[in-house]
C-alpha cells in the first residue's frame, strides 16, 4: 500500500489498482502497474543508468520512434514534468505498458527471423535521429572492457578466487585481444542490449522493442554480434552452451530483409568476427563482476551468490565461443549465401 501511495503522489495515472513485480531483467527492478486509466511499467533504475542524461536520451529515443511509426513505450513524466522520480536513494522511471509478451529464448528459426527483421527495422529508424546522446555509458566498448578485465585480474591476482579461474583468465587474456574489432567503423545508433526478452511479441509476431536506456552511437557490429550471440545460444549460464547454425541462418535472413542493403560490405564481412568478439566480451564482464560483485543481477533460486552465478555465466559464454569457433567456416558460408 505504501508503494501505491508513493506512485499516486508522483504520477497522474489515475487510481492505482495493482502493482506486480516482474522478475525478468538483470539490471533494473521492474514492476507492472494497473490503474483505472491504463497499464504502466515502473523501474527502479540501476545507478549507472539513473542519470538525468540517460533520462533525456530515453525521452528523445521513444519520441523519435513513435514519431516515425515504430512502436515504443512512452515516458510518463512526473507531476513536475521530469523523466525520473526519487524515492530515498533510488531513482525510478515510468513508461506506458505496451501489449505483448516476452520470451526468454528463441526456440525456432521462425522466431529468430522475426527478431532479426525487427532489430534491422529499429536500426534503420534510429539512423535518422538527430539527438546527441548525453550518456557517458556506451555498452560494448570492448577495448575498455578488456582493459578493465586485465586491471581487475591483476588487482586480484592473490585472491583465493583467482586459483579457481586461472584457466579462464588466461584464455580470455589471449583470445579477447585477438578478437577486437577495427576502430574505424561507421557509427550508428544501437540499442545496446538486444537480448530476445527486449522484444515484445503479439501472436508470434515481433511488435516492439523495450528497455531503451542503453541506446547510443557505436558500430552496428557490436549490436548484431551481441544479438546473434544471445539468440543462437542456449541459456547464458549453461556449461554446455553452443551456437545454433539454424537459428543463425534464420536470424541473419530476417536482419537482411529488414536492413535491405543498408549495411556496408565491410560491416557484413565482419559479422562473424563480431559474434566472437561480443561472446568473449560478455565472458570477461561476467568474470570481472565475479571479483567486483557489484553489477549484474543474479538468480537466488539457482545460485548461492551473485559471484557463483557470474562464474557460471562466464563459463557458459566460453563454452559457446569454443563451439562458435568450430562452426566459423559454416557461419561464413551462410553469410555469403
Amino acid at each position: 500500500m505504501e508503494q501505491e501511495k508513493w506512485i499516486a503522489s508522483h504520477y497522474e495515472i489515475g487510481k492505482v489498482l495493482r502493482v506486480t513485480p516482474i522478475a525478468a531483467g538483470l539490471i533494473h527492478k521492474t514492476y507492472a502497474i494497473k490503474t483505472n486509466t491504463g497499464e504502466y511499467i515502473i523501474q527502479r533504475l540501476h545507478p549507472l543508468l539513473a542519470s538525468q542524461k540517460v533520462g533525456k536520451d530515453v525521452l528523445a529515443v521513444t519520441r523519435h520512434l513513435r514519431a516515425n511509426g515504430f512502436p515504443s513505450p512512452e515516458c510518463v513524466l512526473t507531476r513536475t514534468g521530469r523523466v525520473h522520480a526519487r524515492r530515498g536513494k533510488d531513482v525510478w522511471r515510468m513508461q506506458t505498458k505496451l501489449p505483448g509478451k516476452t520470451v526468454d529464448r528463441i526456440t525456432s528459426p521462425a522466431l529468430a527471423f522475426k527478431a532479426g527483421e525487427m532489430y534491422a527495422r529499429f536500426h534503420r529508424v534510429m539512423d535518422g535521429i538527430a539527438h546527441r546522446f548525453g550518456s557517458d555509458l556506451v555498452l560494448h566498448e570492448t577495448p575498455k572492457v578488456y582493459a578493465k578485465f586485465l586491471s581487475v585480474m591483476k588487482k586480484n591476482r592473490r585472491s583465493p578466487l583467482m586459483r579457481e579461474v586461472q584457466d579462464e583468465v588466461a584464455f580470455l587474456t589471449r583470445e579477447l585481444k585477438a578478437h577486437l574489432l577495427p576502430a574505424n567503423l561507421p557509427r550508428r545508433v544501437i540499442h545496446g542490449d538486444p537480448k530476445i526478452s527486449n522484444i515484445l511479441f503479439v501472436r508470434g509476431n515481433a511488435s516492439a522493442i523495450i528497455d531503451l536506456d542503453t541506446c547510443n552511437r557505436h558500430t552496428i557490429l557490436v549490436e548484431v554480434g551481441d544479438a546473434l550471440r544471445s539468440w543462437c545460444g542456449k541459456r547464458e549460464d549453461d556449461p554446455r552452451n553452443t551456437f545454433s547454425l539454424p537459428l543463425f541462418r534464420a536470424a541473419w535472413k530476417g536482419y537482411q530483409k529488414g536492413a535491405a542493403g543498408w549495411l556496408t560490405k565491410r560491416e557484413i564481412a565482419l559479422v562473424p568476427k563480431a559474434i566472437g568478439t561480443i561472446t568473449l566480451e560478455l565472458a570477461a564482464r561476467f568474470l570481472t563482476d565475479a571479483f567486483e560483485d557489484s553489477y549484474f543481477g543474479w538468480d537466488s533460486t539457482r545460485y548461492e551468490s551473485r559471484r557463483a552465478h557470474n562464474l557460471a555465466r562466464c563459463r557458459g559464454q566460453l563454452a559457446q565461443f569454443r563451439d562458435y569457433k568450430q562452426k566459423l567456416g559454416k557461419i561464413q558460408r551462410i553469410l555469403n549465401a
